[in-house]
């Protein structure tokens, strides 16, 4: 059993100094990032908002980019102390009501902006190096001050909208805490160990494998990252006459496959999926701002057509991926679920439909660009529509499954993802069905080098 980490008495003075350092200096390049990424949204609101809110939005992004280079000055200017800690609760605060403006405006509980929030909570409270207490603190009252503005001013709403957004918001407040505490017992752990070595001088060889295995510990916070995302993804649901289930397998800790489902205040129903250029932290990276940008655009204005919202999508990630200096494209489609038929614009996997009434399986192509190569798709992209019947199956992928190989080199194919899908449709759950096909192909390759995600759904009425 590994011992518990030392409490913070017994690690002295030494210990407080060190973690007052680490503060300072994550709380520096936290400051850059707000610095950069607040005005690097200016684009999103370009595409996504009202027109009459565009110099709104600039002039509060604006001051919290002034905050956020000011308050780099001034850590640059201090040195490391106990007050290093205010710093994190006032760029917090300063960036959340930043965006807690841009909610009221946009019409309070009722607009989807608010994920904008766990965009601003997760990467201080988690990054820096602190308790749990101060991550609880800061979340909870970023989400009061969330939740006083759009009482006050943001209009009226239905309940649903506000439990449901005080959902999402406290379940990443609960998501923080357990990860800056994990985080903190980490840091002191290691310090622990660090400290043995100086004091006790310990054997060179023992004193490595205790260092490698404080490090291996610090490496499991991307298991962590990967629970975030994986979090983000929705959960397997009913949407107006349709059954969806899903499952998502990444290679490495943080995957660059994307999925997503949902319903919005407007009563549409869309769902997307993608694949992020390679695998790990930046494709993952991508994959979150695909989210929020698509979530955002059908959010806000009803009645888009996939090939619309594909073409604005297309330009927030070609964008933001060059300002990043990366070179990430995706695949990417778009769907919007009617009553009766798919409504699918983008290039992706084709995908397959099985037919109720015959029971054959027929394959879906199709045509157009990628996410992030060229700035403007419009020209070369249009919807395609598929007409379901109660009882149809629909069975959406990433390459990871046809491009599964076994010991000889020999590809899974989307033969072998058709004839499974055959062999089960109509015959067993939906919940069943995407299990079995996950199965199939784990069993069949050698090793996973790819992300493996898989989307079904079933027209039940």
């Amino acid at each position: 059993m590994t011992a518990p980490p030392p409490p913070q008495q017994a690690l002295g003075p030494r210990f407080t100094a060190y973690r007052d350092g680490l503060v300072h200096e994550w709380m520096k390049i936290i400051a850059v990032l707000g610095g950069v990424i607040v005005p690097l949204f200016l684009l999103l609101d370009y595409v996504t908002m009202p027109r009459e809110l565009l110099s709104r939005f600039a002039l509060y992004r604006g001051l919290a980019t002034l905050a956020a280079f000011a308050m780099l000055a001034v850590l640059r200017l201090s040195r490391p102390s106990v007050l290093s800690y205010v710093f994190g609760y006032v760029l917090n605060t300063l960036v959340c009501w930043m965006i807690v403006q841009m909610t009221v405006d946009l019409g309070g509980f009722n607009s989807g902006y608010y994920v904008g929030l766990m965009l601003v909570i997760f990467p201080i409270n988690v990054l820096l190096p602190w308790r749990s207490i101060h991550s609880a603190i800061n979340g909870l009252l970023t989400v009061g001050l969330y939740t006083g503005a759009n009482l006050l001013f943001g209009g009226p709403f239905p309940m649903s909208a506000l439990v449901n957004n005080l959902y999402f918001l406290l379940s990443s407040v609960v998501l923080i805490v357990a990860m800056s505490e994990t985080r903190y017992r980490l840091i002191q752990r290691e310090f622990g160990l660090r400290a043995e070595l100086e004091d006790t001088n310990v054997v060179l060889e023992t004193s490595r494998a205790d260092l490698k295995q404080a490090r291996d510990r610090l490496w499991s916070e991307m298991e962590v990252a990967q629970r975030i995302q994986t979090s983000l993804l929705p959960k397997n649901r009913r949407l107006g006459p349709y059954e969806l289930e899903a499952s998502m397998s990444p290679a490495e800790e943080v995957g660059g496959d994307y999925y997503d489902f949902f319903e919005t205040p407007h009563g549409e129903r869309w769902l997307a999926i993608g694949d992020v250029s390679g695998h790990g932290v930046e494709s993952g990276l991508v994959m979150m701002m695909t989210q929020t940008a698509i979530a955002t655009l059908v959010n806000a204005n009803p009645n888009r057509t996939p090939s619309d919202v594909f073409v604005h999508t297309n330009r927030v990630i070609r964008d933001n991926v060059s300002r990043l200096g990366g070179h990430r494209y995706m695949t990417l489609n778009v769907i919007r679920l009617e009553d009766d038929r798919l409504v699918v614009a983008g290039k992706h996997q084709d995908f397959f439909v099985w037919r109720a009434k015959t029971g054959t399986v027929e394959i879906v192509t199709n045509e157009g660009p990628w996410i992030g190569v060229v700035d403007d798709v419009r020209r070369s992209i249009e919807d395609q529509t598929i007409a379901l019947e109660v009882g149809d199956w629909v069975l959406l992928h990433t390459d990871g499954l046809t491009e599964a190989a076994n010991a000889n080199g020999v590809m899974f194919g989307e033969a072998g993802l058709r004839r499974v899908l055959a062999e089960i449709a109509g015959k067993v759950p939906l919940r069943e069905a995407v299990k079995l096909v996950r199965g199939r192909v784990e069993a069949y390759q050698q090793r996973q080098d790819d992300d493996l995600t898989i989307v079904m759904l079933r027209r039940v009425s």
